[in-house]
């Protein structure tokens, strides 16, 4: 037993892995089987940096994800959301990255946030993979681990764990909450091909293989200053780049070892072509586009989320951060009127006013005269003179009526009705 133990592996997230040795010596080539993460394995001090997009970045970046895998498996797996986990906890896997990373906080907070939001989005993908694996049977275990239970792979699930987890995972809400993600999954028809990479370690790549130039990299900054980098060039950068390594993330290679856009996803294609065909566009100065554009929205047909704009390799990366404070006016649509402008809409309404009121009054006029002529009204009334005085652009209709029938209080509603029709219609010039 102790042998055995002697010549096991420990993964940070709990996973014992057998090396080579324990596996008997009968075999002369080893499989090596791809287990759950060792976690961050450095033998100097890690000094993590972040880009433009307060994104980590660098020569870290891939130990910073180890750590988060890390501090995401060590979360029991029966608390319902990262947001319920207790505050000292959390606190407690900062502190800890922070040491590690030599991480000094920043003034807005955004590291932590940062940080915090990947392990909620990485502990939520840790269950939904046992669910996958164990309950909906949905994904394929590996080879290796057929005949395996959770708590044979992670020591820190134990089996009073798992058995209360899939009763949780049975329930009928979280069967509808999980009909829903299915189908909310189901959006992302693009997936990319960048792997665990993502954007941020395949970037380097691209450019050192010449298919992004240069000046595509991002400006970083050191994790240990408490200044985090000027946004100030990263919208003009996010513009002029963001299509092109939308379109590298979507390229396999060919059986000529050439890369191309995975010619199994149609839809992909045709949005780099149109995507390709818009940057050649506005380099001739053809075309512009407006806030929040860039040739892979007019591609897609569509803006961004504002929450999470695609292709910048980080977790929820914002609107604003991308493109560039939001210009409201220009967001509303809203541009200032001229004087001469506002002066014609105004007579524009008061002409439509004065016609809808003319129409109004005419037709009201006729239903009273219809009611005066059949209670034989009609024939005892007289069309009512004004005093000469009293016809302006702004009459007093209360005076004129006193004036022209002085007892009109005395007379019937529709007698009322006529005068006041018979004095705007004088007032008013043909």
């Amino acid at each position: 037993m102790d042998d055995h133990r002697d010549n096991e592996i420990q993964g940070i997230d709990g996973a014992s892995h057998p090396t080579g040795e324990s596996q008997g010596t009968n075999t002369s080539k080893k499989t090596k089987f791809r287990g759950p993460s060792k976690g961050v394995q450095a033998k100097k001090p890690m000094h993590l940096q972040y880009n433009q997009y307060g994104i980590p970045d660098g020569e870290w970046s891939g130990e910073y994800g180890k750590q988060v895998r890390s501090c995401a498996a060590r979360i029991n797996i029966n608390v319902k959301e990262y947001s319920t986990l207790d505050e000292h906890t959390k606190k407690g896997f900062w502190e800890e990255t922070k040491l590690l990373f030599h991480i000094i906080d920043d003034p807005a907070k955004r590291r932590e946030k940062y940080f915090h939001m990947c392990v909620a989005k990485r502990f939520g993908a840790f269950k939904s993979r046992l669910t996958r694996r164990w309950i909906t049977k949905k994904e394929k275990m590996p080879k290796h681990q057929t005949n395996d239970m959770p708590w044979d792979i992670y020591h820190q699930i134990t089996e009073d764990d798992w058995k209360t987890f899939v009763i949780e995972r049975n329930k009928p809400e979280m069967l509808v909450r999980r009909e829903k993600a299915s189908k909310s999954a189901l959006q992302n028809k693009h997936p990319h091909r960048t792997g665990q990479k993502g954007y941020v370690r395949k970037r380097p790549e691209w450019i050192n293989d010449g298919r992004l130039p240069p000046e595509a990299a991002l400006t970083l900054s050191s994790g240990s200053s408490s200044v985090t980098s000027s946004l100030t060039t990263a919208p003009d950068r996010f513009k002029k780049f963001r299509s092109v390594e939308w379109i590298l993330a979507h390229q396999v290679k060919n059986k000529e070892g050439k890369w191309e856009v995975d010619p199994n996803d149609k839809e992909a294609v045709n949005i780099a072509k149109m995507a390709l065909e818009y940057i050649e566009e506005e380099g001739k100065g053809n075309i512009s586009f407006t806030q929040g554009e860039d040739a892979l929205t007019k591609a897609m047909g569509k803006k961004d989320h504002r929450g999470r704009v695609k292709a910048t390799g980080g977790v929820n990366v914002g609107y604003k951060v991308a493109f560039g404070p939001i210009d409201r006016s220009s967001r509303c649509g809203h541009i200032e009127p001229s004087p001469e402008a506002i002066e014609s809409i105004r007579a524009s309404v008061r002409r439509e006013f004065e016609d809808q009121l003319e129409r109004k009054v005419a037709e009201a006029l006729q239903n009273q005269l219809a009611t005066l002529k059949a209670t034989g009204q009609l024939n005892t009334l007289s069309t009512p003179a004004l005093d000469s005085t009293l016809v302006s652009d702004e009459f007093d209709v209360n005076r004129a009526l006193v004036t022209c029938c002085p007892s009109s209080s005395q007379q019937p509603r529709e007698l009322k009705v006529y005068i006041l029709y018979s004095a705007y219609t004088q007032n008013t010039p043909s």
